[in-house]
């Protein structure tokens, strides 16, 4: 019997490197999902993240020579002939010199050829296990360890089909891949996971189906670049094999009964309910008694006498008019009676409307409470007090002797008196807060609102917008985070830009990573001059 085994790594803190978000969630819920709706055993998946825990007494820590072990590992002790091995990675990817390599957690983009694994040595070290049923899954595309004039993944196209191995990038070699907040995923991720779950990706053919229409969908719902996937096979009876444990084509709905262990929180993509078929409705049991409609006797057909046996049976009594006399007539149907339902009705829409009305008129006078009753419960925002009006309360206060320990507020015109709590006079060492000056916590909110991920102007002014909050205030450390990652988001844009030739919009692009990040500063400088030399 085949067995199917999986290893899965996600490295999201680099030690040289700037930290990746959901790289190691990618792993953990690719795992989950092959043995939730795959049919893997939990036993024959291989999770290698920052945290993940020993399997089998060996360290699952994703360093360049464990995953190296683990691939020999394989091939010594546990693949056969006719064994599956997914091996799929969600990390860092650098080209150097046209070769490419994937960068383990110790990985250091000064000196790749001592920290990288070489895609070379993996698909050579693939070619040697006993099984040729291999499939490799990469998501290395990312921008922020991209090197100038280098495409990364243009080397891995070339060996996949030299060894003749399947394989399937992210995107293509002139693209980036993405991850979004709000899923807490990469999109190649996601898609991969959907398509599992709606048991679409069986076959390689079903797969690449699958992600080549849904991963653009993501990216344009999520407003991301595209990312367009590649599957590279040698063979084309490659696309026809059955990847998975179950043949979804084939096999009806199941549900597991190993627990999983990889699972993250409860699987919302179930989809055996809906799948299995309605239960039949009850059909009602026969009567017992035929209706006395159906057993009018005849005419000319004496009453029978009565059985002995009927003084056992329970009594049913059924009315059965006499032949020669006429059925009586139903009586009239009194009129408060047939009337009843209706009456009862009115009632109900009368008691709600009343209801209604009652909560209406009470609304109308807690509104008005204040000048019903000449008081006025709180004073009214500084932005919306008139121009004139708070002119007066601002010369009253800088006329109030020092000695008085609170200031008392303006009384308003009419009949209304001031609030019964009063409010503290500003201390005279600090300078008042300016009336209607946004908090941090709107200068925040106000630069997120205006930030667009596929547009540069837009981030700068979310930057310039984030920049006002003090370091000396609660949020700006968060602030300082959100800035990075907009700054981080510009550059982005700019090399993919460059990307397309087009060197202008990129230089434009480019000139507004702010100063106040020198290391990003220093590199899209640093572009702009690339850029220019080679418009």
């Amino acid at each position: 019997m085949a067995n199917h085994w999986a290893i899965t790594v996600g490295i999201n803190h680099y030690r040289s490197l700037q930290a990746l978000s959901f790289a190691q969630q990618d792993a953990q819920t690719l795992c989950e999902t092959l043995v939730s709706e795959a049919g893997f055993l939990p036993d024959h998946c291989i999770l290698m993240t920052d945290t993940s825990p020993e399997v089998v007494g060996r360290s699952t820590y994703p360093s360049r020579d464990n995953l190296q072990h683990w691939i020999r590992f394989f091939q010594q002790e546990l693949a056969h002939s006719e064994d599956w091995v997914w091996v799929f990675f969600s990390g860092y990817g650098v080209c150097l010199n046209g070769q490419d390599y994937l960068l383990g957690i110790e990985g250091d983009p000064t000196n790749i050829a001592s920290t990288g694994v070489t895609l070379r040595s993996l698909f050579e070290q693939l070619s040697t296990l006993p099984t040729d049923r291999l499939l490799l899954l990469l998501d290395m595309n990312r921008s922020q360890g991209t090197l100038a004039g280098e495409n990364l993944g243009t080397e891995t196209i070339a060996l996949a089909k030299e060894f003749g191995i399947p394989t399937m990038l992210s995107c293509r070699p002139e693209e980036f891949s993405h991850e979004v907040m709000s899923l807490n995923q990469g999109l190649f991720t996601t898609a991969l996971v959907e398509g599992l779950r709606s048991h679409q990706c069986s076959t390689l053919s079903g797969l690449e189906d699958f992600l080549t229409a849904r991963l653009p969908e993501l990216c344009d719902h999520h407003n991301r670049p595209l990312q367009h996937p590649i599957l590279i096979i040698s063979n084309p009876e490659q696309v026809y094999q059955v990847i998975t444990p179950v043949n979804w084509a084939e096999t009806e709905p199941w549900k597991p009964a190993i627990p999983n262990p990889f699972s993250i929180e409860e699987d919302f993509f179930d989809t055996s309910v809906i799948d299995a078929e309605p239960a039949p409705l009850p059909t009602p049991p026969p009567l017992a008694v035929a209706p006395p409609y159906l057993a009018m006797p005849d005419a000319e057909t004496k009453p029978a006498a009565p059985r002995p046996d009927a003084l056992d049976a329970p009594a049913n009594p059924v009315y059965v008019p006499s032949p020669s006399v006429a059925p009586p007539d139903p009586k009239p149907v009194d009129a408060a009676i047939r009337n009843a339902p209706n009456e009862t009705l009115w009632e109900k829409i009368l008691f709600g409307g009343s209801a209604v009305l009652l909560v209406l008129l009470l609304g109308v006078l807690w509104r008005q409470r204040d000048s019903l009753f000449g008081q006025q419960t709180a004073a009214p925002p500084a932005a919306q007090v008139n121009v004139s009006d708070a002119a007066q309360p601002t010369a009253q206060s800088t006329a109030q002797p020092t000695a008085q320990p609170t200031a008392q507020p303006p009384i308003a015109s009419g009949n209304r008196t001031s609030s019964n709590t009063p409010k503290p006079a500003p201390s005279p060492g600090v300078a008042p807060t300016k009336a209607g000056a946004p908090s941090s916590q709107q200068l925040l909110e106000n630069a997120r609102s205006v930030i667009k991920p596929v547009n540069a102007s837009d981030a700068n002014k979310a930057i310039a917008i984030a920049l006002k909050i003090p370091p000396t205030d609660p949020l700006y450390n968060q602030a300082q985070q959100d800035i990075d990652r907009w700054s981080r988001n510009i550059l982005d844009i700019a090399k993919n830009r460059a990307q397309q030739k087009n060197y202008k919009q990129a230089i434009a692009a480019a000139q507004l990573v702010p100063s106040e990040r020198p290391q990003l500063y220093a590199e899209a400088q640093k572009s702009i001059t690339q850029w220019k030399s080679a418009r």
